[in-house]
């Protein structure tokens, strides 16, 4: 397992394969709800604060989940502000494993706007979400992944490779829309 505290409260877990068979989790079936899933990431962060003094205890947490190519998997642990009404150990974990996602790249929101009408009016229903990265003065669109239908998107932005990017939206992007993307941006 390799940590890299990203700052005070953003932190990159890398498991391997091996590590995963250890924690007994896998890409496909983490899932939050289960109580070994629990206990695994309690485990690790329990291991990050040792190593790190990243403590994730006393505040809410959003993990995000992604496979690696090599069979383990990349966790990024980000300490969510909180209300001092709500329970401060919640932890929120998003995985990207359960539908391959597209990710386009467009130079100007007319474009992403476009690409939004065009595929609501092709009857696109999956989850889409839209970021915003000021770094490049662009957009994203991740899409799920279904054949046949991105044929007219290159014409508007460029594809990117989405398990790089899945990474760089997290990390330096801002979400403009999560979940339904399209449908909201559609009618815009």
């Amino acid at each position: 397992m390799e940590l890299i505290l990203i700052n005070d409260s953003k932190l990159k877990v890398m498991l391997t394969p091996a590590d995963m068979e250890s924690y007994a989790i896998t890409c496909d079936t983490i899932d939050y709800e289960n109580t070994e899933t629990r206990r695994a990431f309690w485990n690790i962060l329990d291991e990050a604060k040792q190593k790190t003094g990243f403590d994730a205890a006393s505040d809410r947490v959003f993990i995000q989940v992604y496979p690696s190519k090599n069979g383990g998997c990349e966790l990024y642990v980000t300490k969510l502000l909180h209300n001092d009404n709500e329970r401060n150990t919640a932890i929120t974990v998003k995985s990207n494993n359960s539908v391959s996602k597209e990710v386009f790249c467009f130079n100007d929101m007319k474009s992403l706007l476009a690409v939004c009408r065009q595929l609501a009016v092709s009857g696109y229903i999956g989850e889409s979400s839209a970021f915003s990265d000021a770094a490049v003065n662009g957009y994203y669109l991740t899409i799920a992944e279904q054949k046949n239908l991105y044929s007219f998107i290159t014409e508007y932005g460029e594809r990117r490779n989405s398990e790089f990017f899945g990474a760089y939206l997290s990390e330096h992007c801002v979400c403009i829309c999560e979940g339904n993307a399209v449908g909201v941006l559609s009618k815009l």
